[in-house]
């Protein structure tokens, strides 16, 4: 049995979520009620970015990409934040591809375990430690469907998907 650990930067997200959560409610809860005459564009310009931060960190990383891996044998499993588990037979899936994902950061790469052209599994450097054992394990039970580039709008739209 072979199961993802997390790096430090994984952990990150869900202090850095809970923090914008926390500054949203207090600043709402100071400011309210507030008169229309007192809003300027600073303030709707702030809230779109902070609602948009939010909604990026909890519905397209924290979602889908921060969730731990759990193989055994011919199936493997994801769970995700909230504790929801989903097992997989490797013969569900008609392949892997990866990606890779250059940032400020570094570059990243991401594995998907595809059915359909759908990418149903996100796994990636950036998050996993034991990125490396996980792919190895995963070329072992499924075929390399080859590499893909990389793309911010497809990322986006699978995020609501």
């Amino acid at each position: 049995m072979l199961k993802s650990k997390f790096k430090f930067r994984a952990l990150l997200i869900p202090i850095l979520i809970i923090a914008l959560t926390i500054i949203s409610i207090v600043i709402l809860t100071e400011n309210l009620p507030m008169k229309i005459e007192q809003i300027g564009w600073i303030d709707v310009y702030m809230s779109i970015l902070f609602l948009f931060t939010w909604i990026y960190l909890v519905f397209g990383i924290f979602r889908s990409q921060i969730i731990e891996i759990t193989i055994e044998n011919i199936q493997i499993e994801k769970k995700n934040y909230l504790g929801f588990k989903r097992k997989y037979d490797f013969q569900y899936f008609n392949g892997f591809q990866t990606s890779i994902v250059s940032s400020k950061a570094g570059s990243f790469e991401y594995l998907y375990l595809v059915k359909d052209n759908q990418k149903i599994i996100k796994i990636s450097t950036a998050y996993h430690k034991n990125y490396p054992q996980l792919k190895d394990k995963i070329s072992l039970n499924l075929k390399d469907l080859g590499r893909i580039q990389f793309s911010y709008f497809d990322e986006y739209k699978e995020m609501f998907k």
